[in-house]
């Protein structure tokens, strides 16, 4: 009974010094580790003020709360619906652009899972013009005289749609609540057409 007793002891004094790291080192003291001192939290982000522009949103999507512009540059279709206060997504696009057709992918989707909550009006700006890199939108001269191509150049203008693909939105109100140029994400569209609606 002695014997594994022993046994023990030892194995559990030999392992302490191989966990511990004790032996060696020579005339060299052991000096304590060194412990982090503890840090201050982060302070939380303030709280939106009233008034105040909000700030930590990307520069492709500022926040934008403006009328819907009215007169001869705006289609009668798209007119009508926004007169109606019903939520529109204004769709600018190029057929000839892989992001456009991607974009009409996620359009279709979100809508199709949201359903009769915003009417969709599309455009294909792409095959009437062409858009420099300033963002100036030229009518190709053989469409200058087509009035329906003259319809959406001129309301891509009046929306201020410079790129393709290019998302405008409108709410309840008539209101323009939401634009944004590019590739855009599902989730991000669907919450917006959600909150749109409201």
């Amino acid at each position: 009974m002695r014997r594994p007793v022993v046994v023990a002891i030892v194995a559990m004094i030999a392992l302490s010094f191989a966990l511990t790291g004790c032996g060696g080192g020579g005339d060299q003291a052991a000096t304590p580790a060194a412990t982090p001192a503890p840090t201050a939290a982060a302070p939380a982000p303030a709280a939106p003020v009233a008034g105040q522009p909000v700030t930590g949103i990307s520069d492709n999507v500022p926040p934008v709360f403006e009328p819907f512009p009215t007169g001869s540059s705006i289609a009668t279709n798209v007119a009508e619906k926004v007169a109606a206060k019903q939520p529109t997504l204004i769709y600018f696009f190029d057929s000839a652009q892989y992001t456009s057709g991607e974009n009409r992918k996620i359009i279709d989707k979100v809508l199709d899972d949201n359903r009769g909550l915003v009417d969709l009006v599309a455009y294909d700006i792409g095959k009437y013009t062409t858009i420099d890199e300033s963002g100036t939108i030229t009518v190709l001269p053989a469409f200058a005289k087509n009035p329906s191509a003259m319809v959406a150049v001129n309301m891509a203008r009046a929306l201020g749609a410079s790129f393709t693909p290019y998302i405008v939105l409108t709410d309840t109100q008539g209101y323009i609540v939401w634009k944004y140029r590019g590739f855009v994400d599902k989730a991000f569209l669907e919450r917006e057409i959600q909150r749109a609606s409201r």
